[in-house]
């Protein structure tokens, strides 16, 4: 589905909730996130190309795999985090939007780990060689 398509249906979703949420605020929720997820799975069938076309790029300049999988895991701590933020906030609940948030940070930071490792030790190896 093109853009045009995803569009329609996040615009007809939002006018249905915002229809819908004075008077059944749980079924309104309910289609915000219905919408959402179709939105996600018509857009994620498309990035099949897009991530290929990155391993390629990173077999060619000679790229480890485990950095290709550190940034492929941060890439979808962030959609998802973003995903459960925007609910919190639909739902009305703030504080849990930011929690979320920081807990994505957070998470993003222990996935990258080995990759900040692999930098200290290169530095290091470049200043004692």
């Amino acid at each position: 589905m093109n853009l045009m398509g995803i569009a329609v249906l996040a615009v007809v979703a939002a006018i249905i909730a915002v229809t819908l949420r004075p008077k059944n605020a749980e079924v309104a929720l309910m289609l915000g996130i219905a919408a959402t997820v179709t939105v996600l799975l018509m857009v994620l069938s498309q990035t099949t190309g897009v991530i290929h076309t990155i391993q390629t790029i990173a077999a060619a300049a000679n790229i480890s795999g485990n950095y290709l999988a550190i940034l492929f895991k941060a890439i979808g701590i962030c959609f998802l985090t973003e995903f459960a933020a925007n609910t919190c906030r639909d739902a009305g609940s703030q504080s849990l939007a930011g929690t979320v948030t920081l807990a994505g940070k957070i998470m993003v930071t222990v996935s990258a780990l080995p990759l900040y490792a692999d930098i200290l030790n290169a530095v290091t190896g470049m200043l004692s060689g």
